[in-house]
């Protein structure tokens, strides 16, 4: 965070350095930038429909790939799968860190063969390999899967005040596992007069599980984000070239940037809420495979994307020479 602060005192030098393109100040000299590029950019069904395309074709599926690729993941682990925060952290650094090289590479490919296919591969490949990528995930550290040492099963109990000003009967379970896993259940339930609430016929009680992985998980959970990854940089790293690419120089900005905010402000902005009532309510229903219908969301989101990306926008021609 604090050296974020760095960061955004370069970003700042860097821009603050940069000459324009060649295009717009030669735009600007002979009087062809735009006085109402709000109006020309939504106002004319003709630009209107480009910024359209842009969303529906192109950026809505970027921004829940990216989401999923990152934060979904990121989420599913800690959330879903229980394994240590610190951990995750660390896995996911070393998958982004790994990935990030991609970014330049598929943006450099782009150049070569066109931004539009490389995006939409990626945008297929991520839809046909969510759920598989997903399942292999959760299965990689299922105890149900592992051989329990015995002699390491410990439980501990003791009774804790809680927030409430009552009493909590605490119950801490550890195990571990023949692979080196290491499995920590801290059980609450709730006392009243010594008694165990009852809540719906039901004792009320608050349950946390927290696994610490082996060597061997962490690399296999490592590779499978990584891949992840890989299908962000093969939407992400064509994206702004193809947007800059989609509108004339007079109302570039402000054409592309409806599109990209709310492709990945709103659609990939809702996929954690999204996704979160979806596994809720399929946990509910006591679906077997409940911790893979979130998945719906984006794959739902990118397979519209992907068919109105091929069919709808033409991958050589611009909206309007420039």
């Amino acid at each position: 965070f604090w050296i974020s602060i760095f960061m955004v005192i370069i970003s700042y030098l860097i821009r603050k350095n940069m000459e324009e393109s060649p295009i717009f100040p030669k735009a600007k000299a002979s009087g062809k930038t735009s006085t109402n590029p709000i109006k020309e950019s939504f106002g004319n069904k003709f630009n209107f429909k480009f910024v359209l395309l842009a969303l529906f074709g192109a950026v809505m599926g970027q921004g829940v790939i990216w989401y999923t690729g990152q934060f979904y993941a990121m989420s599913f682990l800690e959330k879903t799968m229980n394994i240590d925060k610190m951990q995750v952290d660390s896995l996911m650094f070393i998958a982004l860190i790994m990935g990030t090289p991609l970014f330049l590479l598929f943006g450099w490919l782009s150049d070569k063969v066109g931004r539009k296919w490389i995006m939409m591969a990626g945008m297929l490949i991520a839809i046909l390999s969510y759920r598989p990528i997903y399942e292999k995930m959760y299965q990689t550290t299922n105890v149900k899967h592992k051989q329990e040492l015995a002699e390491k099963a410990v439980t501990l109990a003791e009774v804790k005040a809680n927030k409430d000003k009552g009493m909590d009967s605490v119950y801490t379970i550890t195990k571990e596992y023949s692979d080196g896993t290491k499995f920590k259940e801290v059980k609450k339930v709730t006392l009243e007069n010594g008694v165990a609430k009852m809540v719906d016929g039901k004792p009320k009680s608050e349950s946390k599980v927290t696994l610490n992985i082996n060597s061997s998980d962490k690399w296999s959970l490592i590779w499978l984000v990584f891949i992840q990854v890989l299908f962000v940089t093969m939407v992400y790293g064509p994206i702004a070239a193809f947007l800059v690419e989609l509108f004339p120089t007079k109302i570039r900005y402000t054409s592309m940037s409806l599109p990209y905010h709310i492709g990945n402000g709103v659609f990939g902005g809702l996929l954690p809420a999204v996704a979160t009532y979806l596994a809720t309510n399929a946990k509910k229903g006591n679906d077997p495979q409940w911790y893979l219908e979130g998945l719906w969301y984006p794959i739902g989101v990118a397979a519209v994307c992907l068919i109105i990306g091929i069919f709808y926008i033409n991958a050589k021609d611009k909206e309007i020479d420039d």
